[in-house]
């Protein structure tokens, strides 16, 4: 089957987007790099929409998680600079890498 470059794009988004979510549920955090869309893409065809609004909706959530995370831990950070010791939240926050 001959997929379309937009297809193998897609394709390889989700596998590396598995990785990072895998990464962040292990504790072994890495950088993302900056994407740049290959050369002669053309027009998104209409039947990957679909597709792409859930990658896009798994970007934003993993987004927000992080996001989180670092609020979190920059008043973790605050709180021992001011020589408190830092007592285990009681709010619990789930990742769903399965969506």
């Amino acid at each position: 089957m001959n997929s379309s470059p937009w297809e193998r794009l897609l394709t390889d988004m989700e596998d590396e987007l598995n990785v990072h979510e895998a990464a962040l549920r292990s504790g072994n955090l890495s950088v993302v790099p900056e994407f740049t869309p290959p050369e002669g893409l053309g027009e998104l065809p209409s039947s990957l929409t679909g597709r792409v609004r859930q990658l896009t909706e798994r970007i934003g959530t993993l987004a927000t998680f992080v996001q989180y995370q670092l609020v979190a831990t920059e008043g973790d950070l605050k709180h021992l600079e001011r020589g408190h010791q830092i007592r285990p939240s009681a709010v619990a926050l789930y990742l769903d890498a399965s969506v």
